[in-house]
């Protein structure tokens, strides 16, 4: 799975934000707002990547446990999964 074409990431005052570009400009209203971790993931997400491998990402990057690593994981791809930014 991966982030849709449509979709960038930009870091404005401080903020990260999902920003849709062409078509989905029309079609998507508004901005998503990332935290650091989800930062990371929508960059890890920009190409083909498994769950597995983003679990696995924040287990590196931040002192969790797997089952909470799994959690994140799974509640973040659901949220870009119901706004329609990632293909598989």
């Amino acid at each position: 799975m991966k982030i849709k074409k449509d979709f960038v990431l930009r870091t404005v005052a401080g903020q990260h934000l999902v920003v849709p570009v062409g078509e989905a400009g029309v079609n998507f209203n508004g901005v998503i707002t990332l935290n650091n971790s989800g930062k990371l993931l929508f960059e890890a997400m920009l190409e083909d990547i498994k769950k597995e491998d983003l679990v696995e990402l924040l287990l590196d990057k931040y002192e969790v446990t797997i089952e909470q690593a799994t959690l994140d994981v799974e509640k973040f791809i659901k949220t870009l999964d119901t706004k329609k930014l990632i293909e598989y």
